[in-house]
């Protein structure tokens, strides 16, 4: 059995928004900065498993995918903001 298949859909949001939003605005910021935003963000939401992307766009609803959207900006923005106050890029 192949497990490698299984993804949070959530990843996928968290990581494209971050670098969609986040990372031009943060220039200069090593890698473990983005990637402690991602896990606190991913942490503050729900799992939601799936084999495959397309699954996701086919079967999901608009106004499930914006309730999404939504909380992906507020984790990400409360992550962010947990980060910039306690992350020390010196290290």
């Amino acid at each position: 059995m192949e497990r490698s298949q299984i993804h949070n859909y959530y990843e996928h949001l968290v990581f494209d928004y971050i670098d969609r939003h986040v990372v031009p605005n943060s220039t200069g910021q090593p890698d473990d900065y983005f990637l402690d935003i991602a896990c606190l963000a991913l942490n503050k939401l729900p799992n939601r498993y799936v084999r495959y992307e397309v699954d996701m766009a086919f079967f999901l609803k608009s106004d499930e995918r914006a309730e999404m959207d939504t909380r992906v900006r507020q984790s990400i923005k409360e992550a962010k903001a947990f980060i910039d106050e306690n992350f020390d890029s010196r290290h």
